[in-house]
């Protein structure tokens, strides 16, 4: 059953919608488990990815044809019509055939033939259009594969019209994000050096930054000798913001995977050090993997431990700078990881931000005075962000705010930086800094 690229891809896209899975990780260990060539593996991510962006919409379109079925020949329906929709190069005739020999491997006869009516009622009908839905809400969420709560949310922190585009932003493709190491080039002529030799252009928000629409950019020698490395533009603005000294005391409290830590630690030139704190020891080794290879592990001190245990691990006046990298809802990042809009721990709100200031409150206790908090999340609802932060400040009044300013005036929000994902084509982002007095 192994080696059809969409059994595979209907395998990964199971595992991730009726199991929880995380696409990424379940799509990287399907392929290196399976015997596929590179164009195969190409139209599994491509369909793994696709599908499961577009969901909702997909169950949209079939809903007419259907009543009701078993999960995996909803998914199996889903990536079908992803590509008789989206995918021009397939031709229908190949989506449908492949679909019901899939459906007799996996079920039986029955579904097969179920399958099979259903596809051809769907080719013979008009494809809805979003005009039928009256709902302005629920237009969005259908149209562009929201779940509606989540789509409620957006307009109600930002209105309609933001929405939408931020929705709209979320539907193109990302793109390859790259950051030149500080200690083992000097970066403008590395930068000038990738602009001549390869298809990319200078990040706007990001001095060290370049981007391209797409590429592998992991097989490079650059990439390899350490001289640049992949970090999505708005989170290099995270070390900047930091501003480490040559000599810093640092604390990453939630570091993994280590893109943060290891920018960080290229700023520290003199006898500055870095505290690295995350809970799992496969992500521990991310982030040494990634300091070795930017040659900076001797700056980079690994503990496996809970942030919100900072202060009973290292005591009082220990550090200059704390990065406080937080766990949040990652609404930020759907245009990379689409899985994650589907996560009901995603809407928890109120939970995330307990256990965000649970981590605050105990790190800022590590402190040393004069010292600064950087706070950071890849989200963009305003309870893991600025509420944090007020609510933070009205429990502290031995810390206070420092204003943070950008080039780019439109990703300065009340002091901090924020960018939402339309901006700049970036990830979605939050950035403060708050001093101890």
């Amino acid at each position: 059953m192994s080696n059809n690229p969409r059994r595979v891809a209907l395998s990964v896209i199971n595992d991730v919608l009726n199991n929880s899975a995380y696409a990424n990780l379940a799509l990287n260990e399907k392929i290196k488990s399976e015997n596929l060539t590179e164009l195969d593996k190409k139209l599994v991510t491509q369909l793994v990815y696709g599908t499961i962006s577009k969901k909702i919409t997909l169950d949209w379109y079939t809903k007419p044809f259907v009543k009701k079925t078993k999960k995996w020949v909803k998914n199996l329906l889903a990536m079908t019509v992803y590509q008789m929709v989206y995918m021009d190069r397939i031709p229908t005739s190949a989506a449908v055939d492949e679909a019901v020999k899939i459906a007799k491997k996996q079920g039986d006869q029955r579904l097969s033939g179920f399958v099979n009516g259903v596809l051809r009622n769907f080719t013979r009908a008009e494809l809805r259009s979003f005009d039928e839905i009256s709902d302005s809400t629920e237009k969005l969420s259908v149209q562009y594969s929201m779940p509606i709560d989540l789509t409620k949310k957006f307009v109600k922190d930002f209105g309609f019209e933001k929405t939408v585009k931020i929705l709209k932003s979320l539907e193109e493709p990302s793109r390859a994000s790259l950051r030149v190491n500080l200690t083992k080039t000097d970066v403008q002529t590395e930068l000038n050096k990738l602009l001549v030799e390869y298809d990319v252009v200078k990040s706007d928000i990001s001095d060290s930054g370049i981007i391209a629409e797409s590429g592998h950019f992991a097989d490079l020698l650059d990439f390899n000798d350490g001289l640049i490395t992949m970090q999505d533009e708005s989170s290099q603005l995270v070390a900047v913001a930091v501003d480490a000294a040559p000599d810093d005391r640092i604390l990453d409290a939630c570091a993994a995977p280590g893109g943060k830590t290891v920018h960080m630690a290229e700023y520290l030139t003199g006898s500055g050090h870095i505290e690295a704190l995350d809970l799992y020891d496969h992500k521990l080794r991310l982030i040494r993997q990634n300091a070795e290879r930017l040659g900076v592990a001797e700056k980079i001190s690994l503990t496996k431990l809970d942030a919100r245990q900072s202060f009973e691990q290292f005591g009082a006046d220990r550090f200059d700078k704390i990065l406080v990298d937080a766990p949040c809802s990652g609404i930020g990042l759907i245009r990379r990881k689409p899985d994650i809009k589907y996560r009901k721990e995603t809407s928890d709100f109120e939970n995330l931000q307990k256990i965000q200031l649970e981590i605050l409150e105990n790190t800022c206790k590590t402190l040393a005075n004069s010292g600064t908090i950087v706070y950071s999340t890849c989200t963009i609802f305003d309870e893991e962000n600025f509420q944090v932060i007020e609510k933070f400040l009205a429990n502290h009044p031995e810390f206070e705010q420092v204003a943070l300013t950008h080039e780019k005036e439109n990703i300065v929000k009340n002091g901090c930086l924020f960018i939402t994902p339309d901006a700049y084509h970036t990830d979605g982002f939050f950035i403060a800094k708050l001093r101890k007095k």
